[in-house]
């Protein structure tokens, strides 16, 4: 009898696809394996330390949200659920199982974001699928929705719809602007012993000169300190993203503007946080 063909949705779970946590976790979907919706992007994870897949912009919008959430321990996007548990619940609410669209084969449903939360020393888990608003129009799309509903509803997990109109935009944006400047993999060419001192003159010129924007406090700090032209900029971005500095993020952050903003650590610990 001739062997029986693997289907490459088999042969990626065989490979690990979907499993594990934090750094370990592989996604079932990678972006060069999918057509996009949108911009499919990769992003290097704060709480992972591992690269995401987001397959549209509302996707890595909504996972720049989860970055600056305290209470988000780790982040699972691109999840498949079992394909033998989908095909029983789809078979249950006579609704069609997807298939792939090349061999009509069973389809393997995923879930966008698993997401672990932390509340008061809870552990919550949480599922969440985004979707454009106008899809939700579309019976076929609300069908395939009903059975991943169903598959965490029957598991107590939370699971929702994330669309837009969900997402805050401003802040999405402003995570994604520091994101690179979290840690020093991407660093200008910088020391980060130097940062308390450059932080000291760039709250101080801030500070004595409201209107400035954050473009030309950053100029005018690297002349004075005689640094190569962007580091005070990106060590503005830095210290927004470690939260060294506080600011309002559900408002847009653009350089090109001043911004209000305070320390939120003494410069003994902001210096100790560097090291």
């Amino acid at each position: 009898m001739p062997r029986r063909r693997i289907s490459s949705d088999e042969s990626k779970l065989q490979k690990g696809r979907g499993q594990g946590h934090g750094e370990n976790y592989t996604p079932f979907l990678r972006t060069s394996e999918v057509p996009s919706h949108g911009k499919s992007t990769r992003v290097k994870g704060w709480k992972t330390g591992r690269v995401h897949h987001f397959l549209s912009t509302h996707e890595s919008n909504y996972f720049y949200i989860l970055e600056w959430s305290p209470a988000v321990v780790d982040i699972r996007e691109q999840f498949p659920l079992p394909l033998e548990e989908t095909t029983k619940i789809a078979e249950r609410l006579a609704i069609k199982h997807p298939v792939k669209p090349k061999d009509k084969s069973m389809a393997v449903v995923t879930t966008d974001f698993l997401i672990d939360v932390a509340h008061e020393g809870v552990a919550t888990l949480k599922a969440r699928t985004v979707k454009p608003s106008n899809d939700l129009n579309s019976l076929r799309t609300i069908e395939k929705l009903e059975i991943e509903r169903t598959y965490w509803r029957e598991r107590g997990v939370d699971w929702g719809i994330v669309t837009e109109c969900e997402i805050h935009k401003p802040l999405a944006q402003n995570v994604e602007w520091i994101h690179t400047a979290l840690d020093f993999d991407d660093a200008p060419g910088i020391d980060p012993a130097h940062i308390p001192f450059i932080e000291s003159s760039l709250f101080d010129f801030l500070s004595t000169t409201p209107t400035a924007s954050l473009a030309e406090a950053g100029i005018e700090v690297d002349i004075r300190l005689g640094l190569k032209g962007g580091i005070s900029l990106w060590v503005m971005r830095h210290l927004i993203a470690s939260r060294q500095w506080e600011v309002n993020m559900m408002s847009r952050i653009y350089p090109s503007k001043p911004l209000v903003l305070r320390r939120s650590l003494s410069p003994a610990m902001a210096e100790r946080r560097c090291q």
